[in-house]
């Protein structure tokens, strides 16, 4: 007999038990916040065959147990794999400039946005509470519209990395789980006529990728090409 599987959007207090056919489309461990490289949980963004996502949690007592069993790309039950090719692989839900822009206020909800990198700053050095970190802004273009998006640590090396190889036109970027900004104040030099709404990546959970071979990618190479961009104009550098 085969049992009948739920949908994620049907999920609701009334039970405890539901049976998901789902796949882990981003998977990451959120470290304890004492300086130890000890994981306080585990986290993931589960997608159904329907696009629906939603996010679960594996408490420290427990990542043990399922550490070996999860994976991104695949979700595996105590016993075997869900193998699922109808479940969508990226299952970006991609939020255009026009609605983030008029944003008021930070928001918790996490945004997946493929966009045109422009222009970049400098690395910089960001104190926060005696910690230091690495620091750099993105300019993103959306036909007439952009936005900043600013990057930290690990994610500007990533940044930086994907630049050395040379690719210094027409570089869409995909950044998944990304936090929607209302700056008050810049910390980099940046024109201020790009606003006080920008993104923000989350630490350990914000997905940055470049030039992806992904349907989206294609999507808006075809479709999304900023105006007045031309395929020949480099990315240039602001800020001193």
């Amino acid at each position: 007999m085969t049992t009948a599987m739920d949908m994620v959007n049907k999920i609701n207090p009334e039970k405890e038990a539901w049976n998901l056919k789902v796949r882990v489309i981003r998977l990451w461990t959120v470290p304890i916040f004492t300086g130890q490289l000890l994981p306080n949980s585990m986290e993931m963004i589960l997608v159904d065959e329907s696009g629906c996502k939603i996010q679960a949690t594996v408490r420290k007592t427990m990542i043990y147990k399922f550490k070996q069993l999860l994976s991104e790309g695949r979700f595996r039950t105590t016993v075997r794999d869900a193998i699922c090719d109808f479940i969508p692989k990226s299952a970006l839900t991609i939020s255009p400039f026009t609605e983030l822009l008029e944003t008021n206020e930070d928001s918790d909800f996490l945004v997946d946005v493929v966009d045109l990198l422009v222009s970049m700053s400098k690395e910089k050095e960001y104190d926060k509470d005696g910690k230091k970190m690495k620091m750099a802004v993105m300019e993103l273009a959306e036909n007439d519209h952009r936005i900043r998006c600013v990057l930290f640590g690990e994610y500007v090396d990533e940044h930086n990395r994907f630049l050395s190889f040379g690719y210094a036109k027409l570089l869409v970027v995909v950044l998944q789980l990304a936090q929607v900004k209302v700056f008050r104040s810049l910390c980099v030099s940046y024109p201020c006529s790009l606003g006080r709404v920008g993104l923000q990546n989350v630490m350990f959970t914000s997905k940055l990728g470049f030039n992806i071979d992904i349907p989206e990618v294609a999507a808006f190479r075809k479709s999304f090409i900023p105006h007045g961009v031309s395929a020949s104009q480099p990315i240039s550098i602001v800020g001193s």
